[in-house]
């Protein structure tokens, strides 16, 4: 009986040690797959929030200091945060905007009001609009990072020089 004992022993161990390397092994997997996806854009789609291409309604918003602001209409190209008071993740992107802004030469807004997103139809916070000199919307989209935010800026240039590019044509 013994022997059986030792033999089993030695079996659970190789298997124990065999289920680690299968552990590390999964778990080099997971980060492999985690570095290839990468952080993903914001998340743009069609019937949520203005139109792509279209110009949003002027409305007066609030800020985030309880000033009024003009929302939409002609003017510089503009970067709108729509963001809430609650929203932790909110505070986190908001301080972000103005560097995000001035590296597309847009003019951050930043806009704390329940009414301008329903106006806008904006689904939720934290939500970003990227507003041409003409206040048509060149991009739009629900972000959670600042990168994203980034992004939104890079697709607002690239299609704003595209658009620049046809009218030279």
């Amino acid at each position: 009986m013994t022997g059986w004992w030792a033999v089993a022993f030695v079996v659970q161990w190789v298997l124990l040690v065999v289920l680690c390397v299968v552990v590390i092994a999964l778990a080099r997997q997971v980060g492999t797959l985690h570095l290839r996806l990468g952080p993903r854009g914001a998340l743009e789609i069609d019937d949520e929030g203005p139109s792509l291409g279209e110009a949003p309604p002027v409305i007066a918003a609030v800020d985030p200091d309880g000033e009024t602001l003009i929302l939409g209409g002609p003017g510089r190209p503009r970067l709108v945060l729509f963001a809430s008071e609650t929203c932790s993740i909110c505070r986190e992107v908001a301080p972000g905007i103005p560097a995000a802004a001035s590296s597309g030469r847009l003019q951050p807004q930043v806009v704390h009001d329940l009414e301008s997103e329903r106006a806008y139809g904006v689904p939720g916070t934290p939500y970003v609009i990227v507003l041409d000199e003409h206040g048509v919307v060149v991009a739009k989209g629900t972000v959670n990072t600042l990168e994203q935010v980034e992004g939104l800026v890079d697709t607002a240039s690239q299609r704003l020089s595209e658009e620049r590019h046809r009218w030279a044509s």
